[in-house]
């Protein structure tokens, strides 16, 4: 298909695009202006102005090739379950007593001593209460999983499709892809900053010259700089409040499958309101998720975030609510039920 040929040319040319504006925009600043119009002024400020510009650009770049080369997190495709849980029960589920905090992520329930203590289990599911499925990629897919057509694959926490990294930013590699937009935007508007007075003085003296890639270094410099730091600032919050790019814009109510046994057959669908944020668990917890648990490593490129990227903590007060109202259905329909 020629816009499946056209992504994959787009995918292919954008990296270098990317890679070649950052390189280029720090030889002008570094070679063109600082050290040959600002060291001979003032040694000093074009020292710092060159170590601080160059530290933000490997930041840049470093950050960049995590997220390109980093995996965003796949759905495998479906295995035989396991002969304790029929087909019909959920592969992907969650309990607050289920959760292992030194993992940051689940035990299976067959695990478990004490399986009745343990439910109910909650779960997104769809309209007819079947586990959510790909046909596609014939795997079962786990909450906040979704299906990328660019990738042909089912992306973990998928947050959106980019192809100026020419893949998904997904649960594995969405810290990689905030500090690759926040360092670049910190080092364009740096560049910006400190350039623009050492060129309209350069335009106010006639008998400066005036080097024409100031100009184009400057326009990039504020073009990205402005961009990437209004993208930084969305990402942020959707980090504090444990949203994706799409679950933000979606108007989709989430359909939750609760299971009050391992039977498969005794359940209730709850559905809950596009704007019910099921996965907030307050701004702290919520950031050291995506950026890890130690300060120290929160702005390094190093390491992901937390968990397997198949089961998420619920917020602990919709939680409740959920169950509540599964238990009401229960017992609306069937006064009998216990």
């Amino acid at each position: 298909m020629p816009s499946q040929l056209g992504n994959e040319v787009v995918g292919f040319i954008l990296p270098f695009v990317v890679f070649g504006i950052v390189i280029y925009t720090w030889y002008i600043y570094i070679f063109r202006l600082c050290y040959a119009q600002i060291f001979d002024v003032n040694r000093a400020e074009a020292v710092a102005f060159m170590t601080i510009g160059t530290f933000f650009m490997i930041l840049t770049l470093i950050s960049y090739f995590r997220v390109f080369f980093s995996y965003p997190g796949k759905a495998i495709h479906a295995t035989p379950v396991s002969l304790s849980t029929p087909p019909s029960f959920p592969r992907f589920y969650y309990s607050p007593r289920l959760l292992d905090s030194k993992k940051s992520g689940r035990r299976d329930i067959e695990e478990a001593n004490e399986t009745t203590s343990l439910l109910p289990v909650v779960s997104v599911c769809r309209n007819d209460g079947l586990p959510r499925y790909c046909d596609t990629c014939q795997c079962y897919k786990p909450d906040r999983t979704h299906h990328c057509k660019e990738c042909n694959a089912c992306i973990l926490k998928m947050d959106h499709h980019c192809p100026w990294i020419s893949g998904c930013v997904g649960h594995k590699n969405y810290k990689f892809f905030f500090l690759f937009v926040l360092y670049c935007a910190i080092y364009a508007l740096w560049v910006f900053c400190t350039s623009l007075p050492t060129v309209i003085e350069a335009m106010n003296e006639l008998e400066a010259s005036l080097d024409p890639q100031w100009i184009v270094l400057l326009v990039l410099a504020f073009v990205f700089g402005m961009t990437l730091w209004g993208f930084a600032g969305v990402h942020g919050y959707y980090i504090i409040n444990n949203q994706t790019t799409i679950e933000h814009i979606s108007q989709r109510p989430n359909e939750i499958r609760i299971d009050f046994d391992i039977s498969g057959q005794n359940y209730e669908i709850v559905t809950t309101h596009h704007d019910d944020k099921l996965w907030d668990l307050g701004h702290s917890r919520n950031w050291k998720s995506v950026m890890g648990k130690s300060p120290w490593g929160w702005f390094v490129p190093i390491y992901g975030g937390l968990g397997d990227g198949c089961v998420f903590v619920y917020n602990d007060s919709l939680y409740d609510k959920i169950i509540e109202r599964a238990k009401r259905q229960r017992m609306m329909l069937n006064p009998s039920t216990t």
